[in-house]
């Protein structure tokens, strides 16, 4: 059930193909990745947690927190979500190319996982 939630969440904020190609806004995992690396800037900073923040309110808008991607630990920082996220796209470069929404979701999710 939560890999069909992760599949739902990913959806809705993936772009269409026919849309991304007019939609300036569409950034890739590649584009993140040059936005947050060597120095990570404060669009690196705001476009994680505004992602973070969009499944979240997703999942809650939806009633579907007890399927939710990921479970963030109170305290969690800016910079650890943004030093995840990086961490995943340098292992990941396989990803790079899809919705860097997507990226910073599964990353998220890798790295805190929802208890049971």
């Amino acid at each position: 059930m939560r890999l069909t939630a992760l599949v739902f969440a990913a959806g809705l904020l993936w772009p269409a193909s026919g849309i991304a190609q007019e939609f300036p806004a569409f950034v890739s995992g590649n584009r993140l990745l040059e936005a947050c690396t060597p120095v990570q800037t404060p669009s690196c900073y705001g476009y994680v947690e505004g992602a973070a923040d969009a499944f979240q309110s997703v999942f809650s808008a939806m009633h579907l927190q007890q399927h939710a991607m990921f479970c963030l630990p109170q305290g969690t920082t800016s910079r650890q979500l943004a030093d995840i996220t990086i961490n995943y796209l340098r292992d990941h470069p396989e990803q790079r190319h899809n919705a860097a929404s997507a990226n910073v979701a599964v990353a998220l999710a890798n790295a805190f996982p929802c208890p049971n």
